[in-house]
């Protein structure tokens, strides 16, 4: 009776802490030319996030386009999004977050890129995020291996909880028989 209540405090503590976490989201590769947007995928989030880190790897096979041309846009659930970098575009989102840390002709190398910005926003739901080319005429670039860390309090699927319990009850089950 002990070791499970023990088990299930373990499993308590385990879980309150992922609820006040930062998410990693793999946001894919994607080639693409001047005033293309991609999507990125949504992921089902509920939480506050406080800012975010990016990486990726950029690609530029002629001379022309910088890595700061990349485009990151963010649509929380109920809430306007929010769009980071690019040259000349956006993609009209309503909010502009500002240009890259790596900014400007600095960033015209290919190479791996990263930076971290302050971004305060709270919402349930499907989160929406898309990389797009921010340069209107740009030859067609790569951002590859793109992976957001959002930080704050932020919960990923409720799902990952199902997994978590039903693994706990088939772990508490084999120990039994």
């Amino acid at each position: 009776m002990l070791k499970s209540g023990l088990i299930g405090f373990g499993a308590s503590v385990a879980l309150a802490s992922m609820a006040a976490a930062d998410v990693t989201l793999d946001l894919g590769s994607h080639t693409l030319t001047g005033n293309q947007l991609a999507n990125a995928g949504s992921h089902l989030l509920v939480g506050h996030v406080t800012g975010f880190t990016i990486t990726f790897d950029y690609v530029s096979n002629t001379a022309g386009s910088w890595a700061s041309d990349m485009v990151l846009l963010i649509a929380p659930p109920g809430v306007a999004g929010t769009a980071w970098g690019g040259f000349n575009t956006q993609f009209d989102a309503p909010n502009n977050g500002g240009l890259w840390g790596f900014d400007g002709a600095g960033s015209a190398a290919s190479g791996t890129y990263t930076d971290t910005k302050t971004w305060d926003s709270t919402a349930g739901g499907i989160w929406e995020f898309g990389i797009g080319n921010g340069w209107t005429t740009s030859p067609e670039v790569s951002y590859n291996n793109v992976v957001l860390t959002l930080h704050g309090s932020i919960v990923p699927a409720p799902g990952a909880f199902a997994l978590l319990g039903l693994a706990g009850l088939a772990g508490s089950r084999r120990r039994r028989g």
